[in-house]
C-alpha cells in the first residue's frame, strides 16, 4: 500500500513529457512482446486445429475445429517419444559434462602458476574466430569412431572458449584470500576448485548451463551429418526431416481441387509438424524462467569483473 502511494506521488511529480515518454516506451514494449510471442502462440493454435480446416484460413486467436488428433499422431508412433528421450538425455548429460569441463578449464587458466597459460589462452581465442571447416571435422569425428554414436552429441560440444572466457572473468573476481586460506589449510588445487570455487559460482555456472542446455536441446545439424540410426535421432532432427519431406497438402493446393480439400478432415503433414514443434519447444521454454535470475546475474557479474 505504501509502495503504491510512493509510486503515485512520484508519478504525480512527472512532467507531461515524462509521462508521454513512459507511455510510448510501454506501448513499444507491448508491441515488441506481441510481435515475438504471437507467432509461437499462432503455431500452438494451429497445432490444436484440424489440419485440413486450417487450409480455409481465418484462424487467428483460437482453434476453429479443435482436435487432439495431431498430438495423437505424434505419440501413436514410438519414433517421436523416443526422440524426445534421446533429446532429454543429450541435454542433461551434455550440459552437466560441459559445466564440469568449462569450469575446470576456466579455473586452470586463471591460476598464475599454470605453465604456458598465455599460450593456451591465445590458442583458445583463435578458435573463436577460425575453424577447420565441416569436412576436416567430419574426418576427425570418423577417425575417432564417433559417427553414428551418441557421444558425437557430447564430446565435440563439451565447451566453447566463449563460455570459458565468461567463467574466467567470474573466477578472477573471487577474493584471493579465500584461495590462500584454503592452501594454508593444506588444500590442493582440486580441493580448492571443488570446495571453494564451485560453491560460490552458482550464478555463472547456471548461465553456462543455460547456454549449453538451449544449444543441446535445439541442435539438429550434428545429428543430420553424423547420425543415421533412427534410435539416435533427436527431436529437432526429426522435425527437420519432417520439414524436408514432400507435403501431400502442397500438391492438393497446387492442383486447385478445393472441393476435395473441403471434404477432407484430420491431421496434415503441416499440422503434425506444428504439433511436433510445440512439443520440442515447450520444455526448454518452461525451464528458462527458473534459470532467468541466475542467467542475468551471471552475465552481469562476468562482464563487470572481467
Amino acid at each position: 500500500m505504501f509502495a503504491f502511494r510512493r509510486r503515485s506521488k512520484r508519478y504525480s511529480r512527472m512532467t507531461t513529457g515524462d509521462r508521454v515518454f513512459d507511455w510510448t516506451n510501454n506501448l513499444i514494449m507491448v508491441l515488441v512482446i506481441l510481435a515475438c510471442a504471437y507467432p509461437f502462440y499462432y503455431c500452438i493454435v494451429l497445432s490444436f486445429n484440424d489440419g485440413y480446416d486450417v487450409l480455409n484460413g481465418g484462424i487467428f486467436l483460437w482453434p476453429r475445429a479443435l482436435t487432439l488428433e495431431n498430438y495423437r499422431v505424434i505419440f501413436r508412433d514410438n519414433t517421436i517419444p523416443w526422440a524426445f528421450v534421446v533429446t532429454c538425455a543429450r541435454t542433461l548429460l551434455g550440459t552437466a559434462l560441459s559445466i564440469i569441463y568449462t569450469s575446470m578449464v576456466g579455473f586452470a587458466l586463471v591460476r598464475p602458476q599454470l605453465k604456458l597459460r598465455k599460450l593456451y589462452i591465445s590458442l583458445g581465442l583463435v578458435t573463436m574466430y577460425v575453424s577447420g571447416g565441416i569436412i576436416p571435422l567430419y574426418m576427425l569425428i570418423k577417425e575417432l569412431g564417433m559417427v553414428d554414436s551418441f557421444w558425437v552429441y557430447i564430446l565435440p560440444n563439451l565447451s566453447s572458449f566463449y563460455n570459458i572466457v565468461i567463467v574466467m572473468a567470474f573466477f578472477r573476481g573471487i577474493p584471493a584470500s579465500m584461495v590462500e586460506s584454503a592452501k594454508i589449510d593444506g588444500a590442493n588445487e582440486f580441493q580448492v576448485y571443488a570446495r571453494i570455487v564451485m560453491p560460490v559460482s552458482g550464478a555463472v555456472l547456471a548461465t553456462i548451463g543455460m547456454f549449453n542446455a538451449v544449444f543441446h536441446w535445439n541442435s539438429w545439424f550434428d545429428g543430420y551429418i553424423y547420425i543415421s540410426s533412427q534410435s539416435l535421432k533427436t527431436l529437432p532432427l526429426i522435425l527437420v526431416e519432417m520439414i524436408n519431406q514432400s507435403m501431400a497438402m502442397e500438391k492438393l493446393r497446387a492442383s486447385g481441387n478445393s472441393l476435395l480439400m473441403s471434404e477432407l478432415a484430420g491431421p496434415t503433414e503441416n499440422s503434425v509438424r506444428l504439433a511436433t514443434m510445440v512439443v520440442a519447444v515447450l520444455p526448454i521454454l518452461g525451464a528458462y524462467p527458473f534459470c532467468q535470475k541466475y542467467f542475468v546475474k551471471g552475465i552481469m557479474l562476468g562482464s563487470v569483473k572481467g
